[in-house]
């Protein structure tokens, strides 16, 4: 300002400063695309703005090296545009009478804030644009597509793409192909990010008595440089929600993919056991020593098949919520331990290990799912006697406090590194990896425990040294007047 105490140049600056306000509110609310061109033509025509009659985007597609029409916020009519206007200014007073009320019965400045974004809101203006028959011109304007090839170096849209600062537009043999839209004068200006040409933003005063001047050929390319900032963050975003939807879609095909596959296996695996036992069994005649042998070899792995077929079923339809609708009731958790223990037992092999519970106390029931808990248990004393190598021990202990109980299985086990802790939750991970590696399994029990403790509301925490062993601790809520006597 060159004179702090000229009135004219205070109430200049105080209205750049709201014009600034506006604009910084109105494309902070920007998360998509189309809500930014939406957002973007609308500060252009708001009368308490930048005040054009009309505003356009084009979008430029580099690919196929055409401008494709977006957003077009206006009419065709001088009439139509008054009866907008009057709309628009009907809604904004009835906004304002809002803020007074509020102002009058509070003050609050966070109670007004939102009164005041609403009417940047992308839902504010399409009600607006319903009301009207914008949304009939905005519809024909989306309908555009001009091939850059086919347009003159004099074209509005080339004009503007190759300018680096907004341009006004004087004549009317630049307007091939959008003269059905846009009258001159007007001006045009390129939102640029780091990928490049975006797209064309273009303004005309068409119905207004005030003409283009430089003042606001100043302020359209200044809401330019705006908008293209907003358009790199919008654009992030929008990359971040579709590489999102993608994987969420390779998940899921995944997932189907697993429970398909594993479906066909089940099938011939239980016909080939069944047929390997009735001959162990000497149903089809009598066996040779070698050949008990083989099919003693057989009948393991085959059964090791289905136990790691039945595993990829169980975490696809855990994933799938086809295993995961728990109910939560009233469980005993040592009842729960008694009852997997025969399965687990039955994985130790030739190995000495031993697996017990340690009680220094009555346990307390708690809130989960029966039938989860018990596939909790199976999979982390499978985990434990899995990785002891010939001889070791694995307890349970029961430690309730503050209205929650721990459950504790620990091993003596090999450990796991504190890299591989961060890691072990993961699908099909393996704290040993190599193809050598002497530990069998698909990497799926604990991924499967993870899942059925998020549905019981369940919390697991690791404590582990590699080379000494492991502990796994669960959390359940307490039933408060529950215990076993």
């Amino acid at each position: 300002m060159s004179n702090s105490s000229d009135p004219q140049e205070v109430e200049r600056y105080q209205q750049e400063l709201n014009l600034l306000e506006q604009v910084h509110v109105a494309l902070g609310t920007a998360s998509k695309l189309d809500d930014f061109y939406l957002i973007t033509a609308s500060l252009l025509v708001d009368p308490n703005a930048f005040g054009y009659s009309r505003a356009f985007i084009l979008r430029c597609d580099e690919r196929c090296n055409t401008f494709i029409g977006r957003v077009a916020l206006g009419l065709k009519t001088a009439e139509e545009d008054k009866e907008f206007r009057n709309s628009l200014m009907e809604e904004t007073l009835h906004l304002q009478e809002l803020v007074k009320a509020i102002e009058t019965d509070s003050g609050e400045a966070h109670a007004i804030q939102p009164l005041y974004d609403l009417r940047y809101h992308t839902l504010w203006i399409e009600m607006l644009q319903a009301d009207s028959k914008c949304e009939d011109f905005n519809l024909a304007f989306r309908d555009v597509s001009l091939h850059r090839d086919g347009l003159p170096s004099n074209h509005l849209l080339e004009i503007a793409a190759t300018s680096t600062r907004a341009s006004l537009i004087e004549g009317d043999g630049a307007l091939d192909g959008l003269e059905d839209f846009i009258s001159t004068p007007c001006v045009a200006g390129r939102l640029i990010t780091r990928r490049g040409l975006h797209g064309i933003v273009i303004a005309d005063c068409s119905f207004e008595s005030d003409g283009m001047d430089e003042e606001r050929l100043y302020h359209f390319q200044w809401l330019l440089n705006h908008a293209s900032v907003t358009l790199e963050n919008v654009e992030l975003v929008e990359d971040l929600t579709a590489t999102t939807i993608r994987l969420q879609e390779m998940d899921r095909l995944k997932t189907n993919f697993l429970s398909i596959v594993s479906h066909e296996l089940r099938t011939p695996l239980t016909s080939i056991i069944g047929f390997v036992h009735l001959l162990l069994n000497e149903k089809m005649g009598a066996l040779t020593r070698p050949q008990l042998d083989l099919l003693k070899r057989v009948s393991q792995h085959s059964s090791h098949l289905q136990s790691m077929v039945n595993d990829i079923l169980e975490i696809a339809e855990v994933e799938g919520g086809g295993m995961v609708n728990v109910m939560l009731e009233h469980v005993d958790p040592l009842e729960a331990f008694l009852s997997v223990l025969p399965r687990v037992e039955n994985r130790r092999g030739s190995r000495n290990i031993v697996i017990e519970p340690v009680l220094q106390d009555t346990v307390p029931l708690v809130w989960a799912d029966q039938n989860a808990l018990e596939r909790v248990y199976y999979h982390l004393l499978e985990n434990a006697v899995k990785f002891i190598p010939t001889e070791g021990r694995v307890t349970l202990e029961f430690n309730e406090h503050e209205g929650m109980l721990d459950i504790a299985i620990q091993d003596t086990g090999i450990g796991i590194s504190e890299e591989n802790l961060k890691k072990i939750f993961d699908h099909f991970y393996q704290v040993d990896f190599r193809l050598e590696r002497v530990y069998g399994g698909m990497g799926i029990g604990l991924t499967v425990v993870k899942l059925l403790l998020d549905a019981m509301k369940g919390r697991i925490r690791v404590e582990s040294t590699e080379g000494q062993g492991s502990r796994f601790i669960l959390s359940f809520p307490v039933v408060p007047t529950g215990r076993r006597g």
